[in-house]
């Protein structure tokens, strides 16, 4: 009779602690809401540049069909302008760049800016001619 007392006791207590293990262990998964409205609204757009409309060209965004075209404004530096590419980062909130002498066709070097055409930053700098940087 001990036995069957004490076996009882010992999977009572098992049992007990793995109900408890599975509590503490509970995971909540959560929607991250943080999404800024420029993230939502510049998803599912090209990015392109449309040469000869200003000295160095201009970039402007666009759905994948054509319709909603928005000019960027992006202050470039006296006498650079759009080379190679215009790219834009995984969290759409990022610009990158090519920009050279407009006269030479020689890039001299990779510019970030944000969405909206703010904040230009050379990132990287190095003469290359177009046909280098692909």
């Amino acid at each position: 009779m001990k036995k069957i007392v004490l076996s009882t006791f010992v999977l009572f207590a098992f049992s007990a602690s793995i109900i408890l293990f599975q509590i503490s262990c509970k995971k909540e998964a959560r929607a991250d809401t943080s999404a800024t409205t420029t993230t939502v609204v510049q998803q599912n757009k090209i990015i392109y540049v449309k040469p000869g409309t200003a000295p160095g060209g201009e970039v402007w965004t666009a759905n994948y069909d054509g319709t909603n075209a928005q000019k960027i404004n992006i202050n470039l530096p006296t006498g650079l302008g759009f080379m190679a590419f215009v790219k834009i980062s995984p969290d759409h909130k990022t610009l990158f760049l090519s920009l050279g002498a407009i006269s030479t066709g020689i890039i001299n070097g990779i510019y970030s800016c944000n969405i909206d055409g703010s904040n230009l930053v050379l990132v990287t700098s190095g003469n290359s001619t177009i046909a280098d940087a692909y």
